[in-house]
């Protein structure tokens, strides 16, 4: 459909939406147990906010107040209500985080510095399974165009989770966990349109079987338009998804099994200039989770999966594919009434396979490698309900590179009713990938010498401080301030020999630091006001000085500041209405202007179990870049967006 159509049709739903907002039918008696279930977030007192569950920190369930470090969750109800469209976008209201559009399929998502497509110090996993990938220690976002009314919470943990998750867990760990079979019994379909969503269709069923176990089935496709190009012209960065997936949960008792897998395929539009980005993807994953309560009243846990992605670059026949096979084994125990152990282990390999072409290739083409780890964790009550230390590590096997010793220290102090100090210290490491030990990359991009991987590439290091207070200040304001301190060594640079390559080294070090601010005021009764501020200074240099050109990966790859208010009300029953306005510093080493921008979601309920909104973002202030001097790809510059999304349940 050509733009002026897609936008009149666009128009002409808005209109009849606020037709039917002038005339609102009275709620019938049988709606309100609906009524109840889709409850807004602003009808959510602070404490109840502050009593989320939280799995990731831990491993294993407890309260976020409780929580001794860095951690944001977004609900279902706030993952509702942010008016995302991918997943990326629901994080940019995450103090410590910064989400950066390349074009229109790529981005940068990082925590606590070093964002770029490439950065590699935030494990990102849904449900346990670990999305990262060895090519290049990051996340391919455009392969997860998940549902996001399928999950149930993204919990953020900001700072280092290496002694629980392993290497890469170096700055953050970001945990998205979909909604169990149960909660999704019956049909939905959703159907969105828009200027730059060209049409998005999403249709799930969900039952029961006999014995009390429940499944869904789903199928999901997309089609985005292209954003622009710093002259104005389309950046040929459209993309398109499908997919098809299920999941199955038992019913509840001492044993549970959940079962979930996923096809998907699609591609990913780029500029050709000056390496053409464009890709052809694919992708499939089974994953299956064994809980098992034991006659002490413990808790064993058993989980695999395996996962395979493929990509390849139509321009040029350039594939790259990847197998991850994954065992995890955990056994949780209170050993007395003071002490929780956490212990277990995991056995992950890699498959990666590629077919070269005249501009990129590896060496060797192909590689396997087996990662394996023991980790433990004591969880110590001090002074019951005050004070609680958490001591653990985790010991992990990396080929080539010997064993890494990560551990963790944390306190919490309950200082007083509704006041939580916490503090940690711990060590954390990136384990080298395919870019950084394989690659041969013979065009343009980063300058005119072939960029070449070296085999000696050493793991990066990381040692950590942290604190916060967490406070519930009155019953209608909580407040959540988080500071740290982070030295680096043997981080990564590219140096140029000047003459016939570049090469990646382990030539760098340095400190970050920072401060993170969220609060959260219920201003009335449907009324809902949250912000956040994140600042942060870095102070990166040569650990020795180069022989020739060089340059730091990823320095200036994080803004010093970023701001964002939100405001979440409930103008009837039946409709809501949420804005978000975002502001975010300039970085100057990318050359990247600092910004403001403001985002809407409107939502009328239609009955007990359809709704209509409209969705637009990046409406205010000049268009603008999130991003910039990215090696391989072309800047653009995102458009204004707007959208219908029509969802109904049968």
């Amino acid at each position: 459909m050509p733009f002026k159509a897609r936008f009149s049709a666009l128009l002409a739903l808005a209109s009849c939406s606020a037709a039917c907002l002038l005339q609102e039918p009275a709620r019938a008696a049988g709606d309100e147990p609906v009524a109840a279930e889709l409850a807004s977030l602003s009808t959510l007192s602070i404490e109840e906010l502050l009593r989320t569950e939280v799995s990731s920190v831990l491993k294993h369930p407890s309260e976020l107040a409780q929580a001794p470090a860095a951690t944001t969750v977004l609900r279902r109800e706030d993952i509702q209500r942010l008016g995302a469209t991918t997943l990326p976008d629901l994080l940019r209201t995450v103090p410590g985080l910064h989400v950066a559009q390349i074009d229109g399929n790529k981005w940068g998502v990082s925590a606590r510095g070093f964002n770029g497509f490439f950065g590699g110090k935030l494990l990102v996993l849904i449900d346990g399974r670990s999305i990262y990938n060895s090519i290049y220690s990051g996340v391919f976002w455009d392969a997860y165009d998940i549902a996001l009314d399928d999950i149930a919470r993204i919990e953020v943990v900001r700072g280092p989770g290496a002694a629980l998750w392993g290497a890469n867990a170096v700055n953050g760990v970001i945990n998205i966990v979909t909604r169990s079979a149960h909660e999704t019994q019956g049909g939905q379909a959703t159907l969105a349109v828009g200027n730059v969503e060209k049409g998005m269709a999403n249709v799930r069923w969900g039952s029961t079987t006999e014995d009390g176990g429940a499944w869904r089935l789903y199928a999901r496709s997309r089609s985005r338009d292209d954003h622009q190009s710093l002259t104005g012209s389309g950046a040929g960065d459209t993309w398109r998804a499908d997919r098809i997936g299920f999941r199955a949960d038992s019913a509840a008792g001492s044993d549970t099994w959940m079962i979930n897998g996923e096809a998907y395929q699609g591609h990913s539009g780029g500029a050709p200039y000056p390496l053409s980005t464009a890709n052809d993807i694919s992708g499939q994953h089974l994953l299956g989770r064994l809980s098992r309560r034991l006659g002490d009243g413990s808790q064993l846990q058993v989980q695999s999966y395996v996962d395979h992605s493929w990509r390849r670059e139509p321009s040029s026949g350039a594939v790259l594919e990847e197998t991850v096979a994954d065992v995890d084994l955990q056994h949780t125990v209170n050993l007395n009434p003071a002490h929780r152990l956490v212990w277990g282990g995991g056995w992950r390999q890699y498959r990666f396979d590629s077919v070269s072409s005249a501009k990129l290739s590896f060496s060797p083409v192909s590689s396997q490698r087996t990662v394996t780890n023991l980790f433990v964790q004591d969880e110590w009550t001090v002074i019951p309900e005050t004070l609680q230390i958490i001591a653990g590590a985790k010991l992990e096997r990396v080929p080539d590179h010997g064993s890494e010793w990560q551990p963790n220290l944390r306190a919490v102090w309950n200082a007083a009713a509704g006041h939580t100090l916490w503090a940690g210290t711990a060590r954390a490491v990136r384990s080298p990938n395919q870019v950084d030990t394989a690659i041969r990359f013979n065009g343009p991009g980063v300058g005119p010498l072939p960029a070449v991987g070296n085999p000696a590439f050493r793991p990066e290091r990381l040692r950590s401080l942290e604190a916060g207070w967490r406070a519930q200040l009155t019953p209608n304001l909580s407040s959540d301030v988080s500071v740290y301190q982070n030295h680096y060594k043997d981080l990564q640079t590219i140096e140029f020999d000047g003459a016939s390559s570049m090469m990646y080294f382990n030539n760098a070090q340095g400190r970050t630091r920072g401060l993170e601010w969220a609060l959260d005021w219920q201003a009335a009764a449907h009324w809902q006001l949250r912000g956040g501020f994140t600042l942060y200074r870095e102070a990166l240099d040569y650990s020795s000085r180069p022989v020739g050109p060089a340059l730091i990966s990823f320095q200036g790859g994080f803004p010093r500041e970023q701001l964002f208010i939100r405001s979440l009300w409930d103008l009837s029953r039946n409709q809501r209405l949420d804005l978000t306005w975002r502001g975010v510093g300039p970085m100057d080493q990318r050359g990247v202007a600092g910004y403001g921008t403001f985002d809407l979601r409107w939502t009328r309920r239609l009955d007990r179990r359809s709704e209509v909104s409209l969705i637009g973002r990046n409406l205010l202030g000049p268009k603008h870049r999130e991003f910039g001097d990215q090696p391989f790809f072309q800047e653009t510059v995102l458009r204004r967006e707007l959208s219908v999304v029509l969802s109904w349940g049968f």
